[in-house]
């Protein structure tokens, strides 16, 4: 497959592409409307960037308006902080405390905290199942994720949800938030999960409908891919669903040619984020397997900005990942399918591989305990199936006149309309359709039996045979 011989969409979407500048990756942002809020805070975070000294200086300092005898991070997927972040003060340490599984800050003589301060490590670092604290680009420029900076005082709790950050960068650099580029400082309230931020000297592509940064440091096929099949893969999907609302998107893909071979993307409201941290991108850019393998992962992205609102939209808790992970790979599989003909055996062979890597893993562990035992993979792996099994009943119960896409629609608007997130509620939406058997085995799969589980997966998987 040629990166640059793109397949033209289908007549199905032909005036929904016409509708769709370049770049139209579109979220509904609730996270920009912490942005006008001056409510008080107990924690006030600036991060300050310099390069005066060395190539590359980050600090980041707390204020607590009230000492506390420790700090602690509301997001702690590992220890890296431990490691990553160095105090300015020698009184000054991060922990892990093993019981509640969280990196907390603490005075070493026990002194209260009022202001603390570290260097950060400004490289990618690979989170399992978080999204990465940094995102070099090739050329110099950062992304960050405000989220990992999050902390409250002596413990978290649900009513902490909100954080006023400040961040001050060299003044030759910029720093791009919520679209705007803006000099020197800036100061906003943040909330949710977080938002990426850019910081450097590239000048971001702003077009009527979206906000982009594209690593100059990418190979231009790759360029070229971000530029003609994100918003190809946009069309087909707000074709199938629902188009998206609210404030003009951001795209950031960036680049560190380094001795690794990460690739991670992500997506927070409004906002649709992918790093590759490899030495063999060019290399690996001509590829074939490589260019279905780069093109699943931006159909999965993308499908990602299509279901209800966020993931806390979609899923009830992390043993319920299957729907929102499952989906995407689904979503993907389709769209490839759909978009280019050359891809099909590509994906036929992913869901093959799927289905023995769901039945392999739910012989170590159920997908009730997958995340707790470090098998988060198996959520993609039993979901896609899940999904494609629940395609394959709808579609053949309504004579082809309703599909996956068409549960989902009614996902979207139950969520909307108040109804919780999670399994409970997207099971009714498949009541109408009468299909005990279907149910049946997603409930077994489901389920911490493993022997139940296995089970429901092999009928899944040959439904609706």
């Amino acid at each position: 497959m040629n990166w640059l011989n793109i397949t033209k969409i289908k007549t199905a979407i032909s005036m929904t592409l016409a509708l769709l500048a370049c770049f139209n990756v579109e979220i509904a942002w609730a996270n920009s409307q912490g942005h006008n809020d001056s409510s008080p805070s107990t924690i006030l975070i600036k991060v300050e960037k310099s390069t005066a000294d060395t190539p590359e200086k980050w600090v980041v300092t707390y204020t607590l308006t009230t000492p506390a005898k420790t700090l602690a991070f509301v997001r702690n997927p590992d220890t890296s902080r431990t490691t990553r972040w160095f105090s300015q003060d020698n009184d000054i340490e991060i922990v892990f405390d093993d019981t509640k599984h969280q990196e907390l800050v603490r005075s070493k003589s026990g002194m209260p905290l009022s202001t603390v301060s570290f260097l950060l490590t400004p490289t990618y670092k690979h989170l399992g199942k978080d999204y990465a604290p940094f995102s070099p680009f090739s050329d110099g420029g950062n992304a960050f994720h405000s989220g990992r900076l999050f902390a409250c005082a002596n413990a978290c709790t649900e009513e902490d949800n909100k954080w006023h950050l400040t961040i001050n960068v060299p003044s030759d650099e910029h720093i791009v938030l919520n679209g705007k580029v803006v000099k020197n400082s800036v100061s906003w309230t943040d909330n949710n999960d977080g938002r990426v931020v850019y910081v450097g000297k590239q000048q971001p592509i702003i077009t009527d409908d979206v906000v982009a940064l594209i690593d100059p440091g990418l190979p231009e096929s790759i360029k070229a891919s971000l530029e003609e099949d994100i918003p190809n893969m946009m069309a087909f999907f707000s074709h199938s669903l629902n188009p998206l609302k609210g404030e003009k998107p951001m795209l950031f893909a960036s680049y560190a040619n380094v001795d690794d071979h990460s690739t991670q993307g992500g997506t927070l409201p409004n906002q649709i984020f992918m790093h590759w941290n490899r030495q063999d991108l060019n290399e690996q850019a001509d590829n074939s397997s490589f260019v279905n393998q780069t093109l699943w992962f931006f159909a999965h992205e993308v499908a990602h900005l299509y279901q209800p609102g966020s993931t806390e939209g979609v899923s009830e808790n992390e043993e319920q990942s299957w729907l929102h992970e499952g989906n995407a790979d689904y979503f993907a599989a389709i769209a490839m399918n759909f978009l280019y003909e050359d891809a099909n055996s590509y994906v036929e062979s992913r869901m093959t591989r799927a289905f023995e890597s769901c039945t392999e893993g739910l012989a170590q562990t159920t997908l009730a305990r997958a995340y707790k035992n470090g098998h988060f993979n198996l959520y993609y792996s039993c979901g896609m199936i899940m999904h494609r099994a629940i395609d394959s009943v709808v579609q053949q119960k309504t004579l082809g006149e309703e599909s996956l896409f068409t549960v989902w629609k009614r996902l979207q608007k139950a969520v909307n309309s108040g109804m919780p997130p999670g399994t409970a509620t997207f099971l009714t939406l498949l009541e109408p359709y009468n299909a005990p058997e279907l149910i049946k085995a997603i409930n077994n799969a489901t389920s911490d039996d493993a022997l139940k589980a296995i089970q429901g997966i092999e009928t899944l998987y040959h439904l609706p045979e």
